[in-house]
């Protein structure tokens, strides 16, 4: 490595803010207003990011920081590679570091968000964010204004810093954990959060990931970069200070704790801060080196880490480091993380370090015919997809080991985890790009999440860092499931797969575990819960088919069979014959007695059996059988229909109707303002649940009605982040970014594909962004590969797709799969002003889905419940709980017994059947399914034997689905239990077609 010093520094970002000036000026390709005046309170464009880039040079001119070339010979050429593969390897790695902007989306509150972040200055997936602070408040402790809001938007602006800290917080709605506060303070009366806070100029700050710099209107500078338990911080003191106070503090008055200092002629303290909020997480340790002796201190408070360091600042000693560490083990181990991550390395080396460890992951995308704002759009939004999860484990004697937050009380446990993330929201496309593109270390991270089942017994909806008891769905299954039909294997497939299986058919009476409502929900086909329920229904569906996927690659097919069942049951919450301004199919809230019409008044309205959303933005999901929803609305031509109504229908505009809500939440104001801003209609692009559905016009066979709005909402709903003075003014998304899911949506459209089916192994195509694009991925075998997408004469008028080749053959279907292009790929796209009428249009051209031909999705049902079937059984107690589709209830036997069921009607041909355990251990030891016409001849339709090894159960209320290897129609069916031991069963279901399809 070669240090570049600060001329050259200063003459580089120059030259940069001047090609950006240039960009913006016109003369290159017709790419339009990517960071125009897109947002109502802010007007970004290009020559934000020239004073972006002379603000970095400025700021940045002390710190000598390295830039590392990496030659191309250390790549191996001896392979033999595709041609893109090999252009790859030519690919000069650049420094893309800078171009990150930090502050994006941090102009929000739980008002109105753009984006809902702070700005962390992190290494990729790393186990500390550090971070200024300006608010008093547990969770949102970084806003631009003291209040946001849309469409006025009156806050003030928050003119100081109170603190700068090492934070843990995965969203503001889940809540920050395990902080400290430091801050340099130049009066020692003024210490606390309201009175210490210090001014400056937004042209004196530089946020970067690898990076942070402020001065002060006071003339102290605080620098901050990090590793991965640790971090360097840099003070440079004005030179009239002669001593300088360094305060160590609580986060938001939050938290007890103490602070030692165990050496002041070497400037070493260490310490503890217990801030865990309602979370299952241990305490922060930390240990801290400075430059320069401790020459006065004072625990302020005993009963917390609050105490101030003094340091001399002569002449000649005015730049003080901070070198700090921390745990969630120990101080011991807070002492060994600093000295095997930072050790005697100064700042400028640890930048150097990080801000490569962020360009490995930003070169995975490189773009030619980018303005300069656009790119920082870009890598910005690569920053925030790279930034989580985070790794929550540390080496301890040579080993990984971790405090679980799955275990109460807490328990030291070995190997790896990761935490922080909502996967409700990450499924769609963060772990997508993930499997893409690092499918090393998605395998490494999810394992890192099995070990949640492993510790807890269920892998978390929601992981903040424990289990948190927010949104819907299980969405782990359909991430683990994506990744391993993608190849990724590096994980404990077993466990995985055994967590999947547990969520699909186990009840949880702990809401922050498992699906709600699984007592019934299954039994009936879908959510009976009425708030929510369409919500739980459809990705329950969706993560099922996840599960279906992985269970038929392991050759579980018995499991396979009941969940491809339940991927096709979200039919059972449509209705196809509503009126009035429910016209034309919705899914809509549903009771137990299978009528439709409660809940919301009208498909505009918010809540009700609708997560964060309104009837339109459930209307397409179901992207597992994008064939089956189209036959459902009428065929492909009506889900074009429906699609164009969900583009053009307005959303509401007087903020005045709360649904079930009780209040406008912000959900309901970005949706108008996602509207407002691109003219999308319901296409609430600032919220998750809808991000699939421009890619719904492939399944309707006109993937140009999607293409006509790719090009708006990557233009106008994603900023920059600055104003037309140059300065950061926290726009960048409209609603919450959400762990890098919107920041990930913006990086597959702009390569051109889309995993819109996530849990099949397959890509929707959609339109490139740029003319060129080079994206370099490293298979799960460590091979270095690179899909190159091309695109010339793209633009915001070429927003249409005319041809595409891929490898030089001509194709026309509008899907890739991943095979296609994970060994390397040419794309290249011929793009066109006028939607193609040829392009992906035909009926062969459409992506996969379940159903096939024009039937409607026919979901098996239970021939149970109702009058038609009599049951019977050996033990007439309790008879009816087996079949009232509630697992809460049981069926018990003195001996093992048998269980019948009868008609007098026509027969029926049973494909499949369920049986249900007990919240007790009187399990089966064996079954054996008989069919019968007359109750007196017997055909054997399916036996099964356990043992302890091979036991009937693994959990109590579990349901086990067998299949009927030989179906044919019978008036009776028989289950006999082998043995004489007593059996208890929850539910016994018997699955067939219905014969009102």
């Amino acid at each position: 490595m070669t240090l570049a010093n600060k001329e050259d520094l200063l003459k580089k970002t120059s030259l940069l803010s001047f090609l950006i000036l240039l960009s913006s000026c016109g003369g290159g390709n017709d790419q339009g207003s990517t960071n125009g005046s897109a947002f109502a309170t802010t007007s970004p464009s290009a020559p934000v990011a020239s004073q972006f880039q002379a603000n970095t040079a400025t700021l940045t001119a002390n710190s000598d920081p390295r830039k590392v070339e990496f030659p191309t010979d250390r790549l191996d050429s001896s392979r033999p590679l595709a041609d893109a593969t090999q252009l790859a390897v030519a690919q000069r790695r650049q420094d893309l570091a800078d171009y990150v902007n930090t502050m994006r989306g941090a102009n929000s509150s739980g008002n109105f968000t753009r984006g809902n972040t702070f700005p962390a200055t992190a290494v990729p997936f790393g186990f500390n964010f550090w971070t200024p602070v300006n608010r008093s408040d547990k969770n949102w402790f970084y806003q631009f204004k003291t209040n946001t809001d849309y469409p006025t938007d009156s806050g003030g602006i928050i003119p100081t810093v109170t603190e700068f800290a090492v934070v843990h917080e995965p969203s503001p709605w889940i809540g920050n954990r395990q902080s400290l506060s430091i801050m340099p303070v130049s009066d020692l009366g003024k210490l606390n959060p309201e009175n210490r806070g210090q001014t400056y100029s937004r042209a004196n700050e530089t946020a970067h990931a690898h990076y942070y710099s402020l001065i002060f209107d006071n003339g102290l500078r605080t620098e901050i970069t990090p590793t991965d338990h640790a971090a360097v911080f840099r003070f440079t003191i004005p030179d009239s200070v002669t001593h300088q106070t360094i305060l160590f503090d609580r986060f938001a008055g939050v938290g007890e704790g103490d602070m030692t200092v165990v050496d002041a002629a070497n400037g070493i303290v260490s310490g503890m801060t217990d801030f865990q909020d309602d979370k299952n997480a241990p305490p922060l340790y930390f240990y801290a080196r400075f430059s320069a002796p401790i020459t006065n201190s004072r625990r302020i408070d005993v009963s917390n880490v609050k105490s101030w360091l003094q340091f001399a600042t002569p002449t000649g000693g005015k730049v003080i480091e901070m070198k700090i560490a921390t745990s969630f083990i120990s101080r011991s181990q807070a002492k060994a993380n600093l000295e095997a991550e930072i050790g005697a390395k100064n700042f400028d080396m640890v930048m150097a370090e990080a801000k490569e460890a962020w360009n490995d992951k930003l070169n995975i995308v490189q773009v030619e015919g980018a303005t300069e704002a656009q790119k920082i759009t870009l890598y910005s939004n690569l920053y925030r997809a790279f930034l989580y999860p985070n790794s929550a484990w540390e080496i301890e004697g040579g080993k990984p080991v971790y405090m679980s937050p799955y275990t109460n009380p807490l328990s030291r446990k070995e190997g790896k985890i990761w935490v922080n993330n909502g996967f409700w929201d990450t499924y769609r496309t963060t772990w997508p790009l993930y499997a893409l593109v690092i499918p090393k270390e998605a395998g490494e991270m999810i394992d890192g999440f099995v070990n949640a089942y492993k510790d807890g017994g269920w892998v978390p909806r929601w992981s903040g860092p424990d289990y948190r008891d927010s949104m819907v769905a299980t969405s782990s299954d359909v991430i683990f499931a994506d990744a391993y039909l993608k190849g990724v294997r590096n994980f404990d497939v077993a466990a995985a797969y055994e967590s999947m299986l547990k969520n699909a058919t186990v009840y949880s009476g702990d809401g922050a575990k498992g699906r709600k409502g699984m007592n019934t929900t299954p039994f009936y086909g879908y959510s009976t819960l009425g708030s929510e329920s369409v919500a739980w229904s459809l990705e329950a569906n969706l993560n099922d088919f996840g599960i279906a996927q992985m269970a038929k690659a392991l050759g579980k097919d018995d499991d396979a069979a009941y969940l491809y069942n339940s991927a096709i049951s979200y039919a059972n919450m449509f209705d196809g014959a509503g009126t009035g301004s429910w016209a034309g199919g919705f899914f809509r809230q549903k009771s137990a007695l299978g009528a439709f019409g409660s809940g919301a008044a009208s498909p505009t309205i918010w809540g009700y059996a609708y997560t964060e959303g309104n009837a339109w933005s459930y209307a397409f999901l179901a992207p597992q059988d994008g064939q089956g929803l189209a036959n459902l609305y009428g065929g492909r031509a009506k889900l074009k229909e429906r699609l164009d109504a969900f583009f053009t229908t307005v959303p509401q505009v007087d903020y005045t109707v709360a649904g079930s809500y009780g209040s406008i939440i912000h959900e309901i104001k970005e949706a108008r303002a996602s509207h407002d801003l691109a003219t999308v209609g319901q296409y609430q692009h600032s919220n998750q649940p809808v991000h699939h559905s421009i890619y719904m016009y492939n399944y309707a066979g006109s993937p140009a009605s999607g293409q006509k709005y790719l090009r708006d909402v990557m233009d106008k709903l994603y900023t920059n982040g600055f104003d037309r003075n140059g300065l950061a003014d926290g726009s960048g998304y409209i609603g919450d970014e959400d762990n890098g899911e919107q920041s990930a949506w913006y990086v597959f459209s702009a390569m051109g594909f889309y995993p819109v089916s996530v849990g099949r192994p397959e890509y929707a195509i959609g339109a490139p962004y740029f003319p060129k694009m080079t994206v370099t991925i490293t298979t799960p075998a460590g091979e270095r590969k690179a899909i190159e997408i091309l695109a010339p004469g793209v633009s915001s008028t070429n927003r249409y797709v005319q041809g595409l080749k891929l490898n030089g053959r001509a194709i026309t279907r509008s899907y890739l799969t991943h095979a296609e292009i994970a060994a390397g790929a040419t794309l290249e796209f011929q793009m066109g002003p006028n939607p193609s009428a040829n392009w992906g249009t035909a009926a062969t051209d459409l992506p996969t889905s379940l159903t096939a031909g024009n039937a409607k999705p026919a979901p098996l049902q239970s021939i149970l419940p109702g009058n038609a079937f009599t049951l019977t059984a050996s033990s007439t107690g309790n008879i009816a709980n087996l079949s009232d589709r509630n697992s809460l209830t049981e069926w018990s036997s003195a001996s093992a017994g048998w269980i019948q069921a009868s008609t007098r009607q026509v027969g029926r041909v049973v494909k499949m059947y369920t049986v249900t355990s007990s919240n007790g251990v009187q399990d089966p030891t064996g079954w054996t399914l008989k069919g019968s016409n007359d109750g007196a001849n017997w055909t054997t339709l399916d036996t099964r034997i356990f043992s302890a090894d091979s036991p009937a159960f693994t959990w109590r209320r579990q349901i086990r689905p067998f299949q009927v290897q030989t179906p044919a129609s019978y008036t009776s069916y028989k289950l006999e239990f082998t043995g004489q031991s007593p059996v208890a069963v929850s539910e016994f279901e018997l699955l067939a077609s219905s014969i009102h399809p």
